[in-house]
């Protein structure tokens, strides 16, 4: 498996396995079949309730803790009372009484483990500073190897040297040859920070893939040209583009498909038509949205100015909303 160095010197591979929506009952197999295969690197989350079932699975597989690369993430929704809401749904937001630390320490039990490799903030909340900050501690104190955001734009991560020396080791966005975010990618790696793809052949909530992506021409032409399938250009595409990829699925065949993309190599002119589908828009949600709890002047930065202008919001129940995350 090719490792890639992060900016802190800590190793991690540059191909795992996305978890979201694998049900649980299947965590087991799924882990079992994907370490035989050689994957290492699992990413999980606090909010897809899956840590414990992780957990579970590498005992039930004699994985060694040592022997794998964990990442999870906190997210606002473990400090709220139901989910996180935004807009102007963010006036429902009632705190539950939980501090970061309390749901930082929830996915190290949940996990079972006494470190965790990788830990990401896993959007740009009102509260992502202090979230950073909790963060910073167990680092510092060695409990987490590297600390990363998701879903962080540019200005979301300059906000964050505001008020840190501690470079991101990771960001973790959405990346697809529909929307190659280029100009992210490349802030990213001269800050030192590793790009991580996520949302690449799914809108997150679902499991189908993209028809843009697996039926498009220009891709079918390529894997044609390598015997390889759709899938196997567009994770080797974002390889050598020194990407981390964690592409998610329980079924076994597509678990050695993902796998297997270390064999060949595209052209320049491959690479070049694979950025030219790109169309330059979110298929997810996007980040640009979130902007409460950020310096004035991050949030005057042309890309926010550009997106407030598009959509405008009720700046009472974002006034609203970032106090209550300031105050608790």
């Amino acid at each position: 498996m090719k490792m890639i160095t992060l900016n802190n010197g800590v190793q991690m591979p540059q191909l795992g396995l996305g978890t979201f929506l694998i049900p649980n009952e299947e965590m087991t197999r799924t882990i079992g079949e994907a370490y035989e295969m050689g994957y290492r690197q699992f990413d999980t989350a606090w909010k897809y309730k899956n840590e414990k079932a992780i957990c579970q699975a590498l005992k039930d597989n004699g994985i060694k803790r040592e022997d794998v690369f964990l990442t999870t993430k906190i997210n606002a929704a473990a400090l709220n009372r139901g989910q996180y809401k935004y807009g102007r749904r963010s006036i429902l937001n009632i705190p539950n009484g939980r501090t970061i630390k309390d749901v930082i320490q929830e996915s190290f039990d949940n996990l079972g483990t006494e470190y965790i490799d990788l830990f990401l903030i896993h959007y740009p909340y009102p509260n992502a500073d202090k979230m950073w900050k909790a963060l910073e501690v167990l680092y510092k104190e060695g409990r987490i190897k590297a600390i990363g955001v998701s879903n962080f734009l540019q200005p979301h991560i300059d906000a964050l040297a505001e008020i840190s020396d501690i470079v991101p080791a990771v960001n973790q966005f959405e990346i697809s040859p529909l929307n190659t975010q280029k100009s992210l990618i490349k802030y990213c790696h001269n800050k030192g920070i590793v790009p991580q793809a996520m949302f690449t052949f799914s809108h997150f909530r679902s499991i189908e893939p993209r028809k843009g992506i697996v039926e498009n021409d220009v891709l079918l032409n390529i894997a044609s040209k390598y015997n390889k399938s759709v899938v196997q250009i567009v994770l080797r595409w974002m390889q050598q583009q020194g990407i981390i990829m964690i592409p998610k699925t329980w079924n076994i065949e597509h678990l050695k498909e993902n796998i297997s993309i270390f064999d060949f190599a595209l052209t320049n002119e491959d690479m070049a038509m694979i950025d030219s589908m790109d169309g330059g828009k979110f298929l997810n949600y996007n980040p640009l949205g979130q902007q409460q709890g950020f310096f004035r002047k991050v949030r005057q930065r042309e890309e926010f100015v550009e997106w407030n202008a598009e959509h405008p919001s009720n700046s009472l129940f974002d006034i609203i909303d970032l106090i209550r995350y300031k105050l608790f």
